[in-house]
């Protein structure tokens, strides 16, 4: 628990701060709640000894009344506070921790599975709210109020006060056993949620596929058995708790039993007395009371301080360093200086690149799958940082700057576009987010998609499926178009933006690619080669080396892998199906 509280520390850093109040306020309702148990014991005493009078019930009814309404007022303050509080941490931590995720490069991603990550930004957070909001009040409460009845009960008599605690610390290695069973199983029992979410997002993502193959319901085997591993670990964390958490319940539940027995012989033997009696089984009863929620309380917690656990694996990834926020560019010529890189493992997809791409000009990167022209791109944007060697716009190392501000200086369009959830216009405004509807309106005349969205019924209001669902290739492709216009980046990245699109569509893209490319810094990966034999440089790219490099008629005069590639594209024009 000790290192939960540690943990939860350096997640909120200086917002636990917030959390000293209500921690307070929860220690002072245990010394308020010890006060109305005080009273009813002196109650039971006058009734024992024949004292108790009409004045004194008003008087202790009075006295039991104010506390009542102190504590009221004192819990619904602390419930208050602690959830607004709490809240606004989750909040907090919910933005902070997607800003960091997002300051990580694509390595981390490829790592954890989606699951993972949507789990820790919905359900790990989530626990973490529970933890502050409940849980914590809670146990601290009942550890402090625990602590002043043992107080009380020593000052009452030792020996029955010792036979009290000797119990505690006997149930005291079966919580602690619950709870570290808790904290391993509850990582498994984690894991499958995890893999669940990555089975229910795979499932929802390729339904049309599965429903061609019949693969829907109980048929997805992998869904199936997502559930089915979630639901056998879930039984397993129960089970291993139960045995350990019963144990310390019934063990606990022996200190009224011990207090009227070890009571009742040192009454007979004289060293205390009926009224002493009294008070040692009511603090009996209520430290049995505490122990049980205690015994609850505390696998609960080590199950959820798991959470925490996985936030702060998250916090602690290192993003992608720089030492200047903001980047001032007089120029846009990208340099690559014998550029290396290596992913995760140590097989190298670049070796020693180098070229230039001056300000203005258009650099087309070609070549087989897999010889690496996605990659340069990533790396030009700042999904990874290179391995060996450096890239830089304007002299510049572009790890200097922030991957924010790199980003300010460009306009990507990928092959596969992602739209938002949301209104055409807001998703042609990703580029700008405080553009006018005018400059919408302009930028997608630009990008040829103003008459297929006034066609819609809601036009520029008209709301995209997740994902751009609702939509065709084409028509994403020239929003994501009108998107880069309306940034106006003097950097413009192509990944096969035309590769899979038809004859209609790929002259209307490639006119609106015209209008975005004009004075920029461009470079654009092709596979249909005929679409960059303007280019001011071509670069041929295999097994990550620039194996060509020139304009178009140079490269066909080599007599290369470009030249042979154009010749058969050109070849297959003419073909005929029989």
């Amino acid at each position: 628990m000790i290192s939960f509280f540690a943990t939860a520390r350096e997640i909120m850093g200086k917002s636990v701060r917030k959390f000293y109040l209500p921690v307070v306020m929860s220690c002072a309702d245990s010394i308020l709640h010890m006060g109305m148990f005080g009273i009813m014991i002196a109650t039971i005493l006058e009734l024992v000894q024949h004292s108790f009078t009409r004045q004194k019930l008003l008087i202790y009814s009075a006295a039991l009344l104010l506390l009542f309404v102190v504590r009221a007022i004192l819990y619904a303050l602390n419930y208050t506070q602690t959830q607004f509080r709490g809240a606004d941490i989750a909040a907090g931590l919910r933005l902070s921790l997607g800003d960091h995720i997002r300051s990580l490069n694509l390595g981390y991603f490829n790592r954890n599975s989606i699951g993972r990550l949507t789990s820790t930004l919905t359900t790990d957070i989530a626990d973490f709210e529970q933890i502050l909001t409940h849980s914590a009040a809670s146990i601290f409460k009942v550890i402090f109020f625990s602590i002043l009845s043992l107080i009380f009960a020593f000052f009452v008599n030792v020996q029955c006060a010792a036979l009290l605690l000797s119990l505690i610390v006997i149930a005291f290695p079966l919580m602690y056993i619950s709870g570290r069973m808790s904290k391993k199983q509850g990582a498994k029992q984690r894991t499958s949620v995890n893999n669940v979410i990555s089975r229910v997002v795979e499932y929802i993502n390729g339904i049309k596929t599965f429903k061609l193959y019949n693969l829907t319901g109980e048929r997805f085997e992998r869904l199936d058995r997502s559930f089915g591993e979630l639901k056998k670990e879930s039984i397993h964390l129960e089970l291993s708790i139960m045995p350990f958490s019963v144990l310390f319940s019934i063990i606990t539940s022996f200190m009224l039993p011990l207090a009227l027995i070890a009571g009742t012989y040192f009454l007979q033997g004289g060293s205390l007395d009926t009224q002493k009696l009294i008070i040692v089984i009511m603090l009996a009863v209520s430290l049995s009371s505490m122990m049980a929620t205690l015994g609850s309380l505390y696998p609960e917690m080590t199950y959820l301080g798991k959470a925490a656990e996985n936030i702060l694996r998250v916090r602690k990834e290192k993003p992608l360093s720089y030492h200047e926020e903001k980047a001032v560019l007089k120029n846009h010529v990208i340099c690559f200086d014998h550029v290396s890189f290596r992913y995760t493992n140590d097989v190298e997809v670049l070796h020693s690149i180098s070229f230039n791409a001056p300000q203005g000009t258009m650099t087309a990167l070609v070549g087989p799958s897999g010889s690496g022209k996605t990659t340069i791109i990533s790396l030009i944007s700042r999904f990874w940082d290179v391995s060996e060697g450096c890239i830089t716009i304007d002299g510049q190392d572009i790890r200097n700057f922030s991957p924010d501000c790199l980003a300010a200086h460009m306009a990507v369009v990928f092959q596969d576009v992602y739209l938002l959830k949301d209104t055409i216009a807001n998703n042609i405004r990703v580029g700008k987010p405080g553009a006018t509807m005018e400059q919408v309106e302009a930028a997608a005349k630009a990008a040829r998609c103003h008459a297929f969205i006034t066609a819609l019924p809601d036009g520029y209001n008209t709301l995209v499926g997740e994902g751009g669902s609702t939509l065709s290739g084409g028509e994403k492709q020239r929003i994501s178009i009108a998107r880069a216009l309306i940034k106006d980046a003097p950097i413009v990245l192509l990944d096969e933006t035309t590769s899979n699109l038809d004859a209609d569509n790929e002259q209307e893209i490639n006119k609106a690619l015209d209008r975005l490319m004009k004075g920029k810094t461009v470079i654009v990966i092709a596979h249909r080669l005929n679409t960059i034999v303007n280019a001011d440089q071509i670069l041929v790219l295999e097994e990550g080396k620039i194996k060509e490099q020139g304009v178009h008629e140079v490269l066909m005069n080599q007599n290369g892998w470009y030249s042979r590639v154009i010749t058969e594209q050109e070849r297959s024009k003419k073909w005929k199906v029989e």
